[in-house]
Parts: C-alpha cells; structure tokens; sequence
C-alpha cells in the first residue's frame, strides 16, 4: 500500500479490514505460461494474415488475382504470378521475407500448443464438444484456470463479456448488445467455435439443432454468440465438477448428448483447428 496521504491509507485499510473489497484470482503460474504462448502466437497469426491481405492488394491493383492459400502456398502462388522482373517484386520480396520468417516461428507455437493439449486431460475432454478445436479448448483450460471460482457456471458468461447489458430506470428495461468485458482472446475463439460448429460441422448434435433454431428466430449472429455463452457455461459446469469430485468427471459430449461413439482419451484429432 503506497500510499502517501494518510487519509487515503487510512480508508483502504478500513476496506480491508470490514471486507468490502472483490478479491482477485490469481491464476497459476503454468496457466500464465501458456496464455503468454497463446497470445503470442494469436499476435503471429494476426501478422501474418496481415502481410497476406497487404500483399493482395498490392497485386489486385496491378490487375493480378489467385485463389486463397496461406503460408508457404501463399508465398508459391504469389512468386508464380510476379515471376522475376514483375515491377512490384522489389516491393512484396521484403513483405514475403518478413512472412516466411513468421512462418516458421507460428509453426514452433503449433508445435508446442499440440504438446500441451495432448498432455493434458482436461484440454483433451474439452475436445469432445463439437466445434472445439486444440487452441479454443487449451485457451478456456488456462484462462478460466480453476472453474470452482464461480459460483454459478452460469456467470462465466458475464465473465468473458458474453452477456447483454441491461439499462433499467424505473419501468424501463433495455437489453442492449453483449458488454465485451473480459478476456478478448478466448471470446474470440469460443465464438469462432460457434461458427465452426453451425457451419462446418456436420456431426448433428443437440447444441448444433438449439443454435440452428435460435438462429431462424433471432438471425445467426446473435445465435453465435449464444453457443459461444453455452459451451462457456458447459466448460465451467464439467471443470467444477472435475474439481469437486471424487469418482470419475462427466464428459462435456454427455451432457450435450452428442450421438456417435465416445473418443477414448488417447483418440484426440490435434490437427482439428478453430481459428
């Protein structure tokens, strides 16, 4: 408590002292460790896509198009388009370069996230839920860090900002768009898992055919972000009992009901992604 005026040291202390103070969670120092990698490589992946975007349009106001690729494919078709005295080559080599380099460097965090997630059980039990990938599941395993934390698994939605905000005075009562508080990083991916699981997933499953039905009700955008809200709020409800339990933790794909054969723990496809 640095604090210079006695006043002000005197009240804090006094808050300390009756109890009105909101204590905060510190996670664990592994969980911190693969938050940092996770950041990195969610900073890498935004660079990289980028000087690809960039390096489009360059090309695009010379009259020039190609197919979507990433990565090293991006850098072959860029090369065979521009061929070697193209007049923008001097301009996009260093960019190409710079990608090339980011590359490799996203590749190594890939590496390390598949490590993690295929050693660790609970990553691995998040897996089950359709739409999940590798970096959405490890993301909610070390931000959330430990689930007993919340009272209700309900409130993990106000805690990732995925609830809407409400303005009431008197008999006004006004829902508004979701707050975005929290964590940005694992609302972004919980969300992508969403589109993944409405759109690319063709497995049928209870939370897929409750999603396609709020979507026809209240558009699809506002359908994402409620299955972005569930499977936060079925993450935290199987962690808290994986937490407090003694015998064996219930599955996330049982509770949703999901049809089709259960994966067995050293069954796990690390090369599904959710980005």
């Amino acid at each position: 408590m640095n604090k210079s005026d006695q006043n002000d040291a005197r009240g804090l202390a006094e808050l300390v002292r009756v109890g009105w103070y909101r204590e905060v969670k510190i996670k664990s120092e592994e969980s911190q460790k693969v938050r940092a990698i996770l950041v990195a490589r969610f900073r890498l992946v935004s660079i990289r896509r980028d000087i690809e975007n960039q390096v489009r349009s360059l090309i695009k106001e010379c009259g020039l198009l190609f197919p979507r690729a990433i990565g090293q494919q991006f850098r072959i078709q860029v090369g065979e388009l521009l061929g070697e005295d193209h007049q923008l080559l001097s301009v996009i080599a260093p960019l190409l370069s710079i990608h090339e380099h980011i590359c490799q460097q996203q590749g190594k965090f890939d590496d390390e996230v598949r490590r993690l997630a295929k050693s660790d059980e609970t990553t691995r039990r998040l897996m089950t839920v359709p739409g999940v990938g590798v970096i959405t599941a490890l993301t909610f395993r070390h931000t959330i860090d430990d689930p007993s934390r919340f009272r209700s698994a309900s409130t993990v939605g106000a805690y990732l900002g995925l609830t809407p905000r409400r303005n009431q005075s008197g008999e006004t009562d006004t829902s508004g768009k979701i707050s975005r508080w929290g964590d940005r990083l694992l609302r972004t991916y919980l969300y992508e898992a969403a589109t993944v699981l409405l759109y690319r997933t063709k497995k049928w499953s209870s939370l897929k055919a409750w999603g396609m039905k709020l979507a026809k009700r209240i558009g699809m955008k506002k359908a994402k972000v409620a299955i972005a809200r569930k499977i936060a709020v079925i993450f935290t409800a199987s962690g808290s009992m994986a937490h407090h339990s003694t015998g064996a933790t219930r599955r996330p794909d049982l509770i949703l009901q999901v049809p089709g054969p259960v994966r067995r723990a050293g069954d796990v496809p690390l090369g599904r992604w959710s980005w």
